[in-house]
């Protein structure tokens, strides 16, 4: 970061340089002033907001003096960013240099220190939220789960489903290579523009103006002191960059939402860091006190909010009347907290996976991610190698939950797996899975083969804190030495607590005696 602050000075300077009559412009004073901003949290020298050019004015207050030419300086600055196009956020040039020109910089003056209410909770909310993902003094090592990516073209296709951003970027369009803004109000278009701006759209002018706003933060617009012009986004979706659509929507996102912005960002981001569905009473107790119009029920804002962010696509309704996060709300989540300094795992795309990680990611990741996600990398591969290679990444003795989830998916394939399960069905550990994949009756039920399969999926009930299938007392009642005898010889990683269960009567009393036959129970001293 103190590379691209020494780059942005000297590309300040350098603008300057052509400017008749040359601005104020002090170099020393402009490496102060960036070098705060960034120890205030900016993400980019060029990320300035009104808030910002207050929390710095409260630090210049407390010193003994203002640096030399700060303010003119500063607002030289501003001009920059707004002349050559570099202010990344979506402020307003016009009440961005207002408030430069005007914040009191007088050492010693008042702190200015925030209204306890003026955004305190707001604040709580979020650092608690980033805490949750390693940033701040109380932040934890990050999300525990890294997070499966949308291809940018699936992205794109999503958020052009996106009415009012597919409108926004019509407007865009519209604006063309630029129009004037009104002199009389920050960032509208003149009223002659409006007007033809929403017969064009088949919208009102009040629709308008908010779909300008949507374009400006999106990137597709952009203003300086008197113009509109293209913003940074608005060549890259022309030209159809991929992933530039669901980044202009990312980027518009919380303006599409309307209203308190925080508690939209606050609900993804509590759906994308659990990964699985909630409801909006799960939901609310992340919510800021006071953050929406009279004394509205956190559960009920919740709700309201959420059904707001599944008509633009960061959420989906899922059964029981929850809500899950989608690929592009998770786009957008990502986004915003890596601008806040979060190092968000992201998972390589589905394409660039291999058999242990897809298995991995399925076993320990979100659960939004894991569905589905074996059967889409199987999908994009050549069957035959694909069924070896998830195979070959469940043969370790403990990886029952892994050969389940191979199980499943290979036993809902429309395809005759035969010729490649033919290949694993003497293998010690995965040869029952392979014989019960290719159907009929295993010729031998108290293989090793088939023994150990028995074992797996016994190992997921215990697991699972669940009793042995009652189903199997009378399979195994007609055989109940051999039965054990094969348990205890497989070397099961559970075969001695399956003994143990089995001893205790889990199978009925011909199979417990013949466990304690097999293992008695040691005699108390």
């Amino acid at each position: 970061m103190t590379d691209r602050i020494y780059s942005a000075v000297h590309a300040c300077l350098e603008w300057a340089g052509g400017v008749d009559p040359r601005p104020v412009l002090d170099p020393d004073t402009l490496l102060f002033l960036l070098t705060a901003h960034l120890e205030a949290g900016a993400p980019d020298p060029g990320d300035w907001s009104t808030a910002d050019v207050h929390d710095i004015a409260r630090t210049v207050r407390h010193w003994d003096r203002t640096p030399a030419g700060l303010r003119d300086t500063w607002l030289t600055w501003c001009d920059f960013l707004v002349e050559t196009g570099d202010l990344l956020s979506a402020e307003s040039p016009r009440g961005l240099r207002r408030a430069i020109a005007s914040v009191d910089l007088s050492p010693g003056g008042p702190s200015g220190a925030r209204d306890p209410a003026d955004g305190a909770d707001a604040d709580r909310a979020v650092l608690a939220l980033l805490d949750r993902f390693g940033v701040g003094e109380g932040g934890g090592s990050g999300p525990p789960r890294p997070v499966v990516p949308g291809r940018p073209e699936e992205l794109d296709a999503a958020a052009r489903l996106c009415r009012p951003l597919s409108d926004a970027v019509r407007l865009a369009a519209w604006v063309g290579g630029g129009r004037d803004l009104r002199s009389d109000a920050d960032d509208e278009l003149t009223p002659s523009d409006t007007a033809g701006a929403a017969a064009a759209l088949g919208r009102t002018p009040a629709e308008v103006r908010s779909l300008f706003a949507v374009a400006r933060h999106g990137g597709l617009l952009r203003t300086t002191y008197t113009r509109v012009l293209p913003g940074r986004a608005a060549r890259a979706v022309a030209e159809e960059v991929p992933g530039a659509v669901a980044d202009a929507w990312a980027d518009a996102l919380l303006t599409m939402v309307g209203g308190p912005g925080m508690t939209a960002f606050l609900l993804l981001a509590d759906l994308f860091s659990h990964g699985e569905p909630r409801t909006p009473a799960q939901l609310a107790g992340v919510l800021v006190p006071g953050d929406s119009p009279g004394d509205e029920d956190p559960g009920r804002r919740a709700a309201r909010v959420l059904d707001t962010l599944a008509a633009l696509g960061a959420v989906a309704h899922a059964s029981g009347g929850r809500f899950r996060v989608t690929r592009l709300g998770d786009h957008f989540t990502v986004r915003q907290l890596r601008q806040s300094g979060a190092d968000v795992a992201v998972a390589p795309p589905l394409d660039g996976m291999d058999a242990e990680d897809v298995l991995a990611l399925a076993d320990g990741g979100r659960p939004v991610d894991a569905e589905g996600l074996v059967e889409g990398w199987l999908a994009a591969r050549d069957t035959e190698s694909a069924v070896c290679d998830l195979f070959e990444a469940s043969d370790a003795p403990g990886d029952w939950h892994r050969r389940q989830r191979v199980a499943d998916v290979l036993s809902a394939l429309d395809e005759d797996l035969s010729p490649v399960l033919q290949l694993y069905v003497h293998h010690p550990v995965l040869g029952g899975w392979a014989r019960g994949l290719r159907g009929g009756t295993d010729a031998d039920p108290l293989s090793h083969q088939a023994v150990w399969a028995v074992l797996d999926r016994y190992a997921i009930r215990l697991d699972a804190g669940r009793p042995l299938p009652e189903s199997d007392r009378e399979r195994y009642a007609r055989c109940p030495e051999e039965f054990v005898r094969a348990v205890w010889l497989t070397g099961h990683p559970v075969a001695d607590a399956v003994l143990d269960r089995i001893r205790e009567g889990a199978l009925g009393a011909s199979l417990a005696d013949a466990a304690r036959r097999a293992r008695p129970v040691p005699a108390v001293p």
